[in-house]
């Protein structure tokens, strides 16, 4: 029987009691005090079973269902049902809970539970193994307690989630781990604990090896250039071999380049981190890269400057210039002659500043830009070593881009040339005081020889 159904049966005995009640009026007139008898016992019965129901829900529900009839069977019946329910969904959702803890058992990361203010609620076995965690002992206790570690309190203090932090097990120096938290569930974070030291390991080995390896070479191609130059200008020199020694000439150079931007990014990823503070005046620096690449295209292109004078960055000054004149060196390559190249030096209009170098070169198809900073990664690797390039420069940009925290952008189609930005943060940039009339500089073209308009600042 529903609950519906026992409403029914009630209404019916009210109705007969009803009719009861108004056959007794009209027979003996004893209608008030049959219906307070009637009210009486009504109550008593509803009263009485309200009784029975809060005892039965004060044990739990553990013991039998009241003996009873009507609708408060009904409604006993209703709630051990729902007891039975809940009781199947409990055990369907431990069922979960552990296959989940047997899941992360037998991860070979470390998974930590923590709550809102970084409490360890839960661990798995390779926490121990990680970071020297023990259960049940470390339940309960914070976190931090176990990683003493700056760049981990401030990422737990401040919440930022989004980039994993890499630093020594507290265990073991010679141990590297990958630190993860993922917020979950409303105010409860996910730790995720990786050993990386094989990964970091290799890449340690790797740098020391194209660093040692760059070193090697440097020797021997400075001997083979000065023996091909010597031969170049001996005039007793058979003419016949003449271009041979010219080509040998060429792609030792090119050799030559190569391993200086393989001991410069050797360098740069030796010195991780931020980069100085010394105050440089972009504007004095893109005179000489617009002077430069002149040089570079040898008449073929027209270079333009604009600069803001006021601006400068705070930041190292030869890494700033390797990465703006690989940017516009760059340009000037993979623009057919007659083109132009812009060097633009503005603000940002978010307080930082921005360098915009724009060509009108034959552009880059999207999807070779996500991949243009890769080392030795070239959109056209025939055109490339007609150029002599080396395939690095744009690794190069990255990385002094990165240490002055710093982005580059890159805007381009086919057809339609490209812009290379580069994008600095406020903290980077400061304004000089100097004459208003001085503030800007525009240059609508470089020439060989011509001595460019600057600001009056040097290095």
């Amino acid at each position: 029987m529903t609950i519906s159904s026992a409403r029914a049966r009630e209404w019916r005995r009210f109705a007969a009691g009803a009719v009861a009640l108004g056959v007794a009026d009209w027979l003996l007139g004893l209608t008030p005090w049959l219906l307070l008898c009637g009210a009486c016992a009504c109550l008593a019965w509803h009263v009485y079973h309200v009784h029975l129901l809060a005892r039965w829900l004060a044990s739990g529900g553990r013991g039998p269902e009241p003996e009873t009839r009507g609708i408060w069977a009904q409604v006993f019946e209703s709630l051990s049902r729902i007891r039975r329910q809940n009781r199947k969904r409990k055990k369907r959702l431990r069922k979960v809970v552990m296959r989940f803890q047997q899941a992360a058992e037998a991860m070979p990361d470390g998974a930590i539970v923590l709550d809102a203010v970084g409490n360890i609620l839960w661990m798995n076995a390779a926490s121990s193994r990680l970071l020297g965690l023990e259960r049940p002992r470390d339940i309960g206790l914070p976190v931090s307690g176990f990683i003493r570690h700056p760049s981990f309190a401030d990422m737990l203090n401040a919440e930022e989630f989004d980039e994993p932090i890499q630093l020594s097990s507290p265990l073991r120096e010679v141990v590297q781990l990958l630190i993860r938290v993922v917020p979950y569930g409303g105010s409860r974070r996910l730790m995720l604990v990786r050993d990386v030291s094989r990964i970091h390991n290799l890449e340690l080995a790797r740098k020391d090896f194209v660093a040692n390896v760059s070193h090697e070479l440097r020797s021997p191609l400075t001997v083979i250039v000065g023996y091909l130059e010597a031969l170049r200008d001996d005039a007793q020199f058979p003419a016949e071999f003449g271009r041979p020694v010219e080509q040998m000439s060429q792609q030792a150079a090119r050799m030559s380049r190569i391993v200086e931007d393989l001991l410069q990014l050797s360098r740069l990823e030796a010195t991780p981190g931020a980069a100085g503070s010394e105050r440089v005046a972009v504007t004095d620096m893109l005179e000489s890269i617009a002077r430069d690449a002149v040089a570079l295209s040898d008449g073929a292109h027209r270079i333009h400057r604009d600069a803001d004078c006021a601006l400068c960055l705070l930041g190292d000054w030869n890494e700033l210039y390797s990465a703006f004149s690989n940017v516009a060196f760059n340009a000037v390559q993979h623009t057919r002659a007659g083109g132009t190249v812009r060097l633009q030096w503005a603000p940002d209009g978010a307080g930082g500043a921005r360098l915009d170098v724009t060509d009108t070169g034959g552009g880059i198809e999207a999807h070779h830009i996500p991949r243009l900073t890769e080392r030795f990664y070239r959109v056209d690797k025939a055109r490339s070593h007609e150029r002599g390039g080396t395939g690095l420069g744009l690794a190069i940009v990255k990385h002094v881009l990165v240490r002055h925290d710093a982005e580059l952008e890159v805007e381009s189609r086919p057809g339609e040339g490209s812009r290379f930005s580069c994008r600095f943060p406020a903290h980077r940039v400061v304004r000089m005081e100097i004459p208003i009339e001085e503030t800007f500089v525009e240059e609508t073209a470089v020439e060989p020889g011509r001595e460019a308009v600057g600001c009056g600042m040097t290095r």
